[in-house]
């Protein structure tokens, strides 16, 4: 009698086959899961905007980093890019738009002014005894979304003066760190009342890294704020300045700054001031001696010398209107830098261009 073993030869090599392929299939899958993810994290690392989701009002995404793309809000709006996008520029208050030579702003006209208090103190030793002393200062600020754009902040190796003495600032006990010097009142019209005031404290500060001291080039800082700031009819954001400044425009600077010329005691209320933005060479007479780069800095003043910025009105706005997606807005194209003296003839003051640092401000400024 013989014994057929083909049919389970067979079947075990049919379960064989079955199996391998089984396992082939498991491996391709597996194997396609692998590239895929690989392309995936390679696509992300070079062109990560590819899966940010950007706000509706973001009119682009910029692959800033390796994983990180940055979303931008259009040039009348002012945000993250990525869940917020809120409208730029806008007044509830008219402005009376007719600082030296200035008038006073009408209360909240302003609502994207701010005014930026540092204050300092530290031990001190004169002829060997030994002195607890304080200053404090202050300046101007704009609203650009939740932070604020300003410039005349000090830091450790700079220097403050206290009666006839001048002393290095040096970190201490009682400050230690710039953020900790630093408070920021926005919704402020006068500074001796309290209502509608909100005073916030620092979260970093961000000075331009090719900020130089001996000519003031670069003139330019982001002070981050500890807290989220929701917009109102009295708190807004200024709009960025996408489009160049024109020659012989009209513009306002807004500040807390004196109205006398060596006062150093700045104005109690907001004062307002309409200035005109020059050809470069209008300011070839200003302070001679300091280099200018017209590349990143605006001439701009009065030159009859009846209006002007001063002592304190520095790293303050200056707006100049214009009309962005139907809406008349305000967009800052200067920041207060420096002059020769204040309100003199011939004499228009030097304001850093913020249009060339759109670039640094959006890379500097996400939240």
């Amino acid at each position: 009698m013989e014994i057929n073993n083909t049919c389970p030869s067979t079947t075990i090599y049919k379960h064989c086959s079955t199996s391998r392929r089984f396992l082939v299939g498991v491996l391709l899958v597996f194997l396609l899961f692998v590239v895929t993810g690989i392309i995936l994290i390679v696509l992300a690392s070079i062109k990560p905007c590819l899966f940010v989701r950007c706000h509706s009002r973001a009119s682009l995404c910029i692959n800033r980093s390796p994983f990180k793309g940055q979303c931008i809000c259009d040039s009348y709006s002012a945000g993250n890019g990525r869940t917020v996008c809120d409208d730029c520029g806008l007044v509830y208050t008219r402005p009376n738009a007719r600082i030296i030579g200035g008038v006073d702003a009408d209360a909240h006209s302003w609502p994207f002014a701010v005014l930026i208090q540092q204050r300092y103190k530290r031990t001190v030793t004169v002829d060997d005894d030994t002195f607890l002393v304080s200053t404090t200062w202050m300046c101007g600020g704009t609203l650009i979304n939740h932070q604020t754009v300003a410039h005349c902040l000090k830091t450790a190796g700079d220097t403050f003066n206290y009666r006839s003495f001048v002393f290095p600032i040096v970190w201490n006990k009682y400050y230690s760190n710039i953020e900790s010097t630093i408070e920021v009142s926005v919704g402020l019209h006068d500074r001796r009342k309290k209502p509608g005031r909100r005073t916030i404290k620092v979260q970093e500060v961000i000075i331009h890294p090719s900020y130089s001291q001996q000519n003031l080039f670069n003139d330019i800082a982001i002070v981050k704020l500890e807290e989220y700031i929701q917009p109102s009819v009295n708190v807004q954001f200024v709009c960025l300045p996408y489009l160049l400044s024109n020659i012989n425009v009209s513009g306002i600077v807004v500040g807390f700054g004196d109205t006398v010329p060596g006062a150093n005691q700045g104005s109690l209320t907001l004062k307002q001031v309409n200035l005109t933005i020059y050809p470069n060479d209008f300011c070839d007479n200003v302070s001679p001696l300091t280099t200018k780069n017209w590349t990143t800095q605006i001439c701009c003043g009065d030159l009859n010398g009846e209006r002007d910025a001063c002592q304190g009105d520095s790293g303050g706005g200056l707006f100049v209107q214009q009309n962005l997606s139907s809406v008349l807005r305000y967009t800052i194209h200067g920041i207060v830098s420096y002059g020769e003296q204040c309100a003199s003839p011939m004499k228009p003051g030097i304001y850093t261009r913020v249009s060339s640092y759109l670039q640094w401000i959006q890379e500097n400024s996400n939240f």
